[in-house]
């Protein structure tokens, strides 16, 4: 991967949060992609996507959304950074990151190595690599875009699954956890550095720790949050919700598992998080 592009070793930079959080906006994209509205700068989370590698089982951005993102109008306006946690092609798109980095100038994109590899595969030049950063596997680092301050831990996916990276961002003070498709115990999660990591909104499959009392107590250990936002949720319902009741049952069941939880799956919708 080389074309000179740049490595955390060689810019992080630890970042002490803004003083005197506020309150900044989380908006719901598509399938578990999120964006952090600040009031100097936003943050996209596995939200950059335009090709259907599911037929249809996970949600993409509307033409409208994606216009917007590629043209930094609207609610993109102040974009500032794109994250991907993990190459699965209902979190990242290698085309339209590309297609997105040459119709900017002044977004940075921090990805897992392995999917900055498929960038690389896709035609990335040498110079469009000094927006890119690659997250090392299995090793937890420290970056600052601006005013938003990340922090990135190696999130166990499962096995067989490509590197995920958990991001803790902070902007404007209020700072946010994605997982990304999380299949961690609390032991690899304590290994990577994630115990009793305290956040305002904490971001996971909702899937994980459904039902399940042994990743229930992995999560209430390794985060300290004021909120949960459950997400992933299918466009369509499944066979396997009929048990619940259908889709508005299985999201009942997930809310009820916390002591404040957030649901928002309409694209461009979003909540207010201090």
């Amino acid at each position: 991967m080389g074309k000179g592009m740049k490595t955390l070793a060689a810019i992080a930079v630890i970042t002490i949060p803004v003083a005197g959080a506020g309150a900044v906006e989380l908006c719901h994209l598509a399938n578990a992609g999120f964006l952090i509205k600040g009031e100097t700068a936003s943050v996209m989370i596995d939200g950059l996507m335009e090709e259907d590698q599911y037929q249809g089982r996970f949600a993409l951005p509307s033409d409208q959304h994606l216009a917007a993102m590629m043209d930094k109008s609207g609610d993109y306006s102040n974009l500032a950074l794109i994250v991907s946690t993990h190459r699965h092609g209902d979190h990242f798109d290698p085309l339209a990151t590309i297609k997105h980095l040459r119709a900017t100038t002044d977004v940075t994109y921090a990805y897992p190595a392995d999917a900055v590899a498929a960038l690389d595969a896709n035609g990335l030049t040498e110079a469009e690599y000094d927006r890119v950063i690659s997250v090392p596997d299995a090793t937890q680092t420290d970056f600052s875009v601006g005013d938003v301050s990340v922090q990135t831990f190696d999130v166990d996916h499962g096995p067989n699954m490509p590197q995920n990276v958990g991001y803790r961002i902070t902007v404007d003070g209020v700072s946010f956890f994605h997982t990304g498709d999380i299949n961690a115990s609390r032991e690899q999660l304590e290994s990577a550095g994630v115990n009793a990591l305290e956040v305002d909104a904490l971001i996971m499959p909702f899937w994980f720790g459904m039902r399940d009392p042994v990743q229930m107590k992995t999560i209430s250990e390794s985060w300290i949050a004021k909120m949960v936002v459950p997400t992933h949720f299918n466009p369509k319902p499944q066979p396997w919700m009929a048990q619940f009741g259908g889709m508005a049952g299985v999201q009942d069941s997930v809310k009820k598992s916390f002591n404040r939880a957030e649901i928002v799956t309409e694209e461009g919708k979003c909540i207010t998080v201090e």
